[in-house]
């Protein structure tokens, strides 16, 4: 059976997908007639490397010397190293259903494959993706595309070169700054769209077509800041809004670059009669403003083109008198508590899984029937459902449950290990040991959550926090989010801080004003969606200062003072380069866009 790399895992995220990064060492060129002499193998799911294999293979022929000399991989290293017939059934199980990666990937798999038929096993049954084709249409004005010139180029360093695992280590990093990159600029979020991406044409530009010589002084003009750009076709009209880090190479990719675009980029392209643009601060000022403007101008490419990578949440049916938990991609107007983002499906599924094992929240579907002969599901029987379909937990205790459940997404995981402590020596003391050991276990579990961080998050709907994030010309932009939207944003000088307007900013949106930003339309469920994935794909790039409940107002400007204090004096490298370039670019129009 052969697998169609258009439609393989048609509907995965990309987030969602395992790839394995595969590199080998050989005795020569040819599957057939030479052999493996190492393998590595690194599975990546979510941006994260978590799963590794790696061995020598004894090939049962000589290695010649250039190889010797090329790989450090000698004849004596190898003489007691396994063969591969007992190395192979552990290589397929550990590749599975995963795409299989590699640079000049074809020179990869058909190396395991010859190996794998000459064992007797299954051969792959996987689509491939080669970050040597990915290089020639993402960073096409890069001469060479070897592993080598591409780790230089993205500061990346290989150790132990031409070695399976240092090559798979370099290969995977290569492999993630692309991911980002296609993300950024090419909003490819789906695995089907990756895969294609792949085999792109790449075409060549060999003279100067009609609407490079009309726009050429627009492209010239283009600055090197973050912000929002506009293509009008010839009455004006907007055809298309877009968001950049970089305003200048993000635009210009659509003109000067063979970057292999899809037809209807090319048709876009050619509609080209004028470009605008508004240069901002940030580029989370830019992610917003493209949004809203979108909204407002509705520009006819914008449906055809953009389209955002969706992250999972947490969702739970708060509107039910006896709410279930679950997960979703969508944010929607339901009265339930939405928790997130998380950065794939796995992570979310992971998160669940503990959740229903530490709480007896109940797992059916649907509205709770009292069961007709009293007799309670296989989940009471597991210890993870109260039961109060059989009457064996009052509505008051299950709201205690989903109270709790609450507490431990927000992060409050203290005061849950407390009440639980609580209960089980209730319990031991009346000689309940069973439901005492039950909850002794269910905090083993809670403590090791914490220890592996994966549930630090917050409900969207009640977000209170400020973003503050490195701006142009050494200022320092700070997003003000009231319930998960933006109440207000603005610009200071991080050398001289206006405390009096930072003062009565916070004590406005977090201490005086009562009404509710959020108005359930579609734009408000995109704007939080916006802001909630920045803090998690963009933190590092941003100090995130939670107001905290209880806290008064001065408590919070202090700890504001300290965040910007801190990250103009550190910032971050991409910050810093910003700001390099920004000072060269003194005098472009654009400014922020106040709430």
């Amino acid at each position: 059976m052969t697998v169609d790399d258009a439609t393989f895992h048609h509907t995965l995220q990309i987030a969602d997908t395992d790839f394995v990064i595969c590199d080998v060492e050989t005795t020569g060129l040819h599957p057939e007639r030479n052999r493996l002499t190492e393998i590595a193998l690194l599975r990546l799911r979510g941006g994260e490397i978590i799963d590794r294999y790696s061995t020598l293979l004894n090939p049962r022929q000589f290695i010649p010397h250039e190889v010797q000399r090329l790989t450090g991989i000698s004849n004596e290293m190898v003489y007691t190293a396994p063969d591969a017939i007992q190395v192979m059934p552990a290589v397929r199980r550990f590749i599975g259903d995963a795409v299989f990666v590699g640079h000049n990937v074809r020179f990869d798999r058909s190396f395991v494959d010859a190996t794998l038929r000459r064992c007797g096993v299954e051969t792959l049954q996987v689509p491939s993706l080669c970050t040597a084709r990915l290089a020639r249409r993402l960073i096409p004005e890069k001469s060479r595309k070897s592993l080598g010139a591409l780790a230089a180029h993205y500061h990346i360093r290989i150790r132990n070169r031409h070695r399976a695992e240092g090559d798979a280590e370099a290969t995977a990093q290569v492999f993630l700054r692309f991911l980002q990159l296609l993300d950024e600029e090419f909003d490819t979020h789906e695995t089907a769209e990756l895969l294609s991406f792949q085999h792109r044409q790449i075409y060549r530009i060999t003279g100067a077509p009609k609407y490079f010589t009309r726009l050429q002084e627009n492209l010239s003009d283009l600055p090197h800041t973050p912000g929002v750009y506009f293509f009008h076709d010839k009455r004006g009209n907007v055809l298309y809004i877009g968001k950049a880090r970089d305003l200048k190479e993000r635009v210009s990719s659509y003109f000067y670059h063979n970057i292999g675009h899809t037809e209807k980029i090319r048709r876009l392209v050619r509609g080209v009669h004028g470009i605008t643009w508004k240069s901002l601060e940030t580029e989370l000022s830019a992610l917003l403003t493209e949004s809203r403007l979108i909204k407002q101008h509705q520009p006819p490419y914008n449906t055809q083109l953009k389209r955002y990578r969706k992250y999972p949440f947490i969702r739970i049916d708060a509107a039910d008198d006896w709410p279930t938990i679950g997960w979703c991609y969508d944010l929607a107007d339901d009265g339930a508590e939405y928790f997130g983002p998380f950065r794939s499906r796995f992570a979310v599924e992971d998160a669940l899984d503990s959740i229903n094992k530490l709480f007896l929240l109940r797992e059916c579907a649907g509205s709770i029937r009292p069961s007709p002969d009293g007799v309670p599901c296989l989940y009471h029987d597991i210890k993870r459902c109260g039961a109060p379909c059989a009457t064996m937990m009052s509505g008051e205790e299950y709201q205690r449950e989903v109270d709790e459940v609450v507490l431990f997404l927000q992060g409050e995981q203290d005061g849950v290990l407390d009440r639980l402590r609580g209960r089980m020596h209730r319990r031991a003391e009346d000689m309940d040991f069973e439901g005492a050991a039950l909850l002794r276990d269910r905090i083993a579990a809670v403590e090791r959550i914490i220890r592996q961080q994966r549930l630090m998050v917050q409900s969207v709907r009640k977000q209170n926090i400020i973003i503050v994030t490195l701006a142009r010309r050494r200022n320092v932009e700070i997003h003000f989010i009231r319930m998960g939207m933006l109440a207000a944003q603005t610009l200071v000088d991080q050398k001289q801080l206006p405390l009096k307007d930072l003062r009565t900013l916070s004590d406005d949106i977090y201490f005086s004003r009562q009404e509710v930003l959020f108005a359930g339309g579609v734009e408000d469920i995109d704007e939080m969606r916006i802001i909630a994935s920045w803090c998690l794909t963009r933190r590092e790039e941003s100090t995130v200062v939670e107001v905290m409940d209880g806290e008064d107002l001065e408590e919070l400007l202090s700890r504001l003072v300290d965040a910007i204090t801190d990250l103009a004096r550190g910032g971050t490298r991409e910050g810093r380069e910003e700001n390099d370039r920004a000072d060269d670019d003194a005098g472009q129009p654009g400014a922020a866009i106040g709430a």
